[in-house]
């Protein structure tokens, strides 16, 4: 049978101390359970460690060779004990982040200097995909996803509000009559979104509720990034999240049309895997992203 820890902490304690009585109080042990314990190693290894008597006490020669082996290996349990903690409570490690393209280029990637700086014991791994990823399986420290969050096996955090809207460049509209009614979308080049079902089919809500339009067009993608790009370039009209859009209706680059119909209020989430407490890194980096965006929600 091979000894447990606790019996070889035990041992080590007590030649330490050079008391079963000191070894027992720092244990939390009685001193005769204490030397039950060292007992129990003894039978376990067949070897006598400790030689003694009523007044005394002392290693044997195999004992002495066992006990320095044990004491420098629950030195470093106890070091990577203290470092496992550390890591609890101090923003450090390697960071595996996942973000939409368009999303990451414009609101996460251009604080991660700053970030960094601010926290010079973590390093980042950023994946920019508009792919839907498995933050379990795929290894993830957090991904940040906009829209609805149908994982309920992950932890979240709303970060910004957000809905898609219908834009269009002012170069595309100068060529088409005017859009006045969610109808004149279907004589117009729509750009449809393929990564998913939602970019197929645009659900919108306004003036009698809730509407649907399957977009029709002559150019397609599977990122969002490039739905906003050919929106620039004037090729159709885009369903988009505002959040990837504002930039560019500032810029007059693109022009909200039918304001009046929007996507439903869903948002921008940091989504992590459980368990809680929420690892020390990521609640470091979510807060400062938070902090960097306020005003842009």
């Amino acid at each position: 049978m091979e000894p447990s820890l606790g019996l070889v902490e035990a041992f080590v304690r007590v030649v330490e101390r050079q008391s079963f009585g000191k070894a027992a109080q720092e244990l939390q042990l009685t001193p005769s359970a204490v030397s039950r314990q060292v007992k129990l190693l003894e039978e376990a290894l067949g070897v006598q460690l400790l030689s003694r008597t009523t007044r005394a006490m002392s290693l044997t020669e195999t004992g002495r060779a066992f006990f320095a082996e044990c004491q420098a290996a629950l030195d470093q349990i106890r070091h990577a004990r203290e470092t496992a903690r550390r890591a609890m409570k101090e923003p450090r490690g390697t960071l595996k982040i996942s973000v939409p393209i368009a999303f990451g280029r414009s609101y996460v990637v251009p604080h991660v200097a700053a970030f960094l700086t601010r926290f010079p014991e973590i390093q980042i791994e950023l994946t920019l995909t508009d792919r839907f990823v498995d933050v379990v399986a795929d290894g993830l420290s957090m991904a940040i996803r906009i829209g609805r969050l149908p994982d309920s096996r992950l932890l979240s955090r709303k970060l910004l509000s957000n809905h898609r809207i219908l834009v269009a460049s002012p170069a595309f509209l100068a060529t088409h009559s005017p859009i006045n009614e969610l109808d004149d979308l279907k004589r117009l080049d729509c750009l449809a979104l393929t990564i998913n079902r939602d970019g197929e089919m645009w659900r919108v809500v306004g003036p009698g509720g809730e509407r649907s339009i399957r977009p029709q067009g002559r150019a397609r993608a599977d990122s969002g990034d490039a739905i906003r790009r050919l929106a620039i370039d004037g090729v159709g009209v885009a369903f988009l999240s505002k959040v990837n859009v504002v930039a560019a209706i500032r810029s007059g680059k693109l022009v909200q049309i039918l304001p009046q119909w929007t996507g439903r209020e869903t948002g921008v989430f940091a989504v992590f895997p459980p368990p809680r407490p929420v690892n020390p890194s990521v609640d470091a980096f979510v807060k400062f992203l938070a902090s960097s965006w306020e005003g842009d929600g």
